[in-house]
């Protein structure tokens, strides 16, 4: 029985050793020395508080947050807060992401939409 039991720790002592082995090595997913952000992908960073254009050449607010689904990690919705002719805050809608144009080296950002069309959208609550 005692033989049982030794062997049965033993093999336990061995099982846990490479589960503890793989807790200490860096993740596959964390950032890696060396790792770079492709050229195509936009960073958050340049979304945040940019100014949003209309097409029609007319500024309407600001990229204010973004949602991301955390099932795939994607970034689902762009919400911009639209601004009245005062500069103070109107509402905030839900755009898609792909509405947004984001041009290399500019400041702003155009929504593939007219003034129109974006003060026509039905606002969100939105809570900061």
């Amino acid at each position: 029985m005692r033989v049982h039991l030794l062997t049965a720790f033993a093999s336990l002592a061995l099982l846990a050793t490479p589960l503890a082995t793989f807790a200490q090595t860096p993740s596959s997913t964390g950032t890696r020395a060396g790792m770079q952000i492709d050229a195509n992908h936009i960073r958050a960073k340049q979304l945040m508080d940019r100014d949003v254009y209309t097409t029609d050449d007319t500024e309407i607010g600001e990229i204010e947050d973004l949602v991301i689904d955390p099932a795939n990690g994607h970034v689902v919705t762009v919400i911009i807060e639209v601004e009245n002719r005062l500069g103070l805050t109107d509402k905030h809608v839900a755009v898609d992401l792909n509405q947004l144009r984001l041009t290399p080296g500019e400041r702003r950002i155009t929504i593939n939409m007219t003034r129109d069309n974006v003060r026509s959208l039905q606002g969100i609550t939105y809570n900061d």
